[in-house]
């Protein structure tokens, strides 16, 4: 995760949005982010109603924007847009070069506990940038304490490392869990290799795995302790959120673009069933080289035909192409370059600058692959 320069906003006026307006400003106040608020209609055929919503939706966004200067977050830019709730979301991060999106975890349930909602779930999956979910009813604003499982993989990795970032410039308390599997006799004897007391040799097998996993990571500093626990993931994970009062858990997750939707590991799809506290998801960064052959392909395909629209002159079917690219690939440079060209010439000079400015990004960070 970047230094967070840029941080999208969506907000849809729940209970859980408002608790994500206080950390969005925490967060665009410790690193100086530019913060973008987004609200987004559903399509309507009634006019009169639609009308009716934007009237209630733009008072709504000028409170927001007010909470947000109010706290010190200057020049929140606000915005509306119509369409697929989270499509419109994961289009806007793209326009904006999100480093962060940040969104409310949706309604509180019957049962008083915050399940991820349908909106966030998606947003979450298909996401390319870190996703932050703020759940309803935090107990602090501020991130006291950060809660990072790991599993000793490089996946883990990255969300430790992004964990150690934030806890350095927040001033946080880091907790680092590893959950040792609950396994039966026979599972830890082929991991070990041993056929005595298996379940113990597996588990200090686990703890010095652990420590090596540890001894290659840099704290910078930062105030943290391990756990080792030993059980069922998710239910550990929600376990020591609880115990130790945890702001945020923050988990790597893997995942492909393209055709394939990106897919949360188990652990963190089951910890979303029911959010112990505020949740942010870190994708892996190396995402255009997961691209499968089949993406390379309809990418070719999709590039062409919006190549040769443009060149007949229909920009606005060109466009179209070109962002099915970018929704496949956000790092292609040649869709980019073309969408902004074809966005000029339609007339939509701001957002054609913006895609100026994030092909100029694509040169400078040698991100531009044209596959």
């Amino acid at each position: 995760m970047r230094m967070l320069q840029s941080i999208l906003f969506a907000t849809d006026f729940d209970p859980a949005s408002v608790e994500a307006i206080r950390v969005g400003s925490y967060l665009a106040k410790a690193f100086n982010s530019r913060i973008s608020v987004l609200h987004v209609l559903k399509p309507s055929s009634q006019s009169v109603a639609r009308y009716l919503r934007l009237e209630f939706v733009d008072i709504m966004l000028q409170r927001v924007r007010k909470q947000f200067s109010d706290s010190e977050v200057m020049n929140a830019e606000c915005s509306i847009t119509v369409g697929p709730i989270a499509d419109s979301i994961l289009k806007k991060a793209i326009e904006i070069d999100a480093d962060l999106i940040v969104l409310g975890s949706g309604k509180i349930s019957i049962t008083n506990a915050f399940p991820l909602g349908p909106v966030p779930h998606s947003v979450m999956e298909q996401a390319t940038q870190p996703v932050l979910v703020v759940r309803g009813n935090s107990l602090q604003t501020q991130f006291q304490t950060i809660l990072c499982p790991i599993d000793h993989s490089s996946v883990s990795r990255r969300g430790l490392r992004n964990a150690i970032r934030l806890a350095k410039v927040l001033g946080s308390k880091l907790i680092v869990l590893s959950v040792v599997p609950d396994v039966n006799w026979l599972t830890a004897a082929v991991a070990t290799g041993e056929f005595g007391d298996v379940k113990s040799e597996f588990q200090t097998q686990w703890s010095q795995e652990l420590d090596s996993f540890l001894a290659n990571i840099d704290f910078e500093g930062v105030h943290y302790s391990k756990q080792l626990r030993l059980g069922i993931a998710h239910d550990e994970i929600s376990m020591v959120a609880r115990e130790e009062k945890a702001d945020v858990i923050i988990m790597g997750a893997t995942g492909r673009t393209g055709l394939v939707r990106v897919l949360l590991g188990s652990t963190t799809r089951q910890v979303l069933r029911e959010l112990p506290c505020s949740l942010l998801v870190v994708k892996q960064e190396d995402i255009v080289e997961e691209l499968f052959e089949s993406d390379l392909r309809i990418i070719s395909l999709l590039m062409a035909e919006g190549i040769a629209l443009k060149g007949a002159g229909a920009f606005e079917l060109g466009a179209t192409k070109f962002r099915q690219v970018l929704a496949r690939n956000p790092f292609h440079l040649a869709a980019t370059e073309s969408l902004a060209e074809s966005l000029q010439k339609l007339g939509y000079a701001d957002e054609a600058e913006s895609y100026v400015r994030r092909a100029n990004q694509l040169k400078g960070n040698d991100l531009g692959r044209t596959s």
